[in-house]
């Protein structure tokens, strides 16, 4: 081999080489927000259940557990979890029985998302219609961005 065609080979080389070890991409997705109301501003997301929907949810940043509202378990006919969730909110303490679910916002998903099951109607009197909420359990896998200027929400597998 003449040293023009080795040196030809090492390029190609190389560059096949320093192709293949370009960094992969974080997953994101962002989808459209709405505001439930001027009152009680809290952020709405489209999201589906078990590949149902979409579902109004809202983000809860605050909640421990994620919510599924007891009509909408019923719809699904989501069976129920061995787990129960107990929790502190504005009526004091509570245990809701649970259920696990498959929840995707946009293009990211999670399989057996332990959610708790409950009645949402004192929820819905300040909100208007929900079907659940976003909480902690779902959100901690992602880097999480309100962006309230453009109505969306992003989220980032860090």
């Amino acid at each position: 081999m003449n040293a023009r065609a080795a040196f030809a080979a090492g390029v190609i080389a190389c560059s096949a080489c320093c192709a293949a070890a370009a960094p992969a991409r974080a997953a994101t997705t962002c989808v459209p927000t709405t505001i439930s109301s001027a009152s009680t501003p809290e952020t709405l997301v489209k999201v589906h259940i078990n590949g149902m929907g979409p579902y109004t949810f809202f983000v809860d940043t605050g909640a421990t557990v994620s919510i599924v509202s007891s009509t909408l378990a019923r719809k699904l006919h989501l069976p129920p979890s061995a787990a129960v969730v107990h929790g502190v909110g504005a009526g004091g303490l509570f245990s809701t029985r649970a259920a696990k679910v498959s929840i995707t916002v946009g293009t990211l998903s999670q399989d057996n998302v332990l959610v708790s099951v409950f009645d949402v109607s004192q929820i819905e009197a300040a909100l208007g219609p929900v079907d659940g909420a976003l909480g902690y359990n779902f959100l901690k896998a992602y880097r999480v961005t309100i962006d309230f200027p453009d109505n969306r929400l992003c989220l980032e597998d860090p």
